[in-house]
């Protein structure tokens, strides 16, 4: 069954009482992300089962874990200082080494 793009979701899932959340997505990027932390923190993360022909997965992580943070706002002066010392610490790859250019 092929489900549309809205269908695919991502939901996690927390109770005051648990220490832990529960992950189901669809998100490649984020089952890459999980089944990683899954294999070097076996005691923190958790496949608990695919779905969806393995299109899906429902994962168990740390409530702690769950994090939702905002971008920052920057003002014009801040934007500009961050954009001066991006070009003046630029590096090149010359010869399989790092070079300040």
């Amino acid at each position: 069954m092929n489900l549309s793009l809205y269908e695919q979701e991502t939901i996690v899932n927390f109770n005051e009482e648990e220490a832990t959340a529960s992950v189901y997505t669809h998100n490649r990027a984020l089952i890459r992300k999980l089944d990683k932390f899954a294999q070097e923190r076996p005691g923190d993360c958790h496949r608990q089962k695919t779905s969806h022909e393995g299109k899906a997965v429902d994962f168990t992580v740390p409530k702690s874990w769950v994090k939702i943070s905002p971008p920052r706002r920057l003002t014009e002066d801040q934007k500009e200082r961050l954009r001066k010392a991006s070009t003046s610490t630029r590096f090149t790859k010359q010869a399989g080494a790092n070079h300040r250019t």
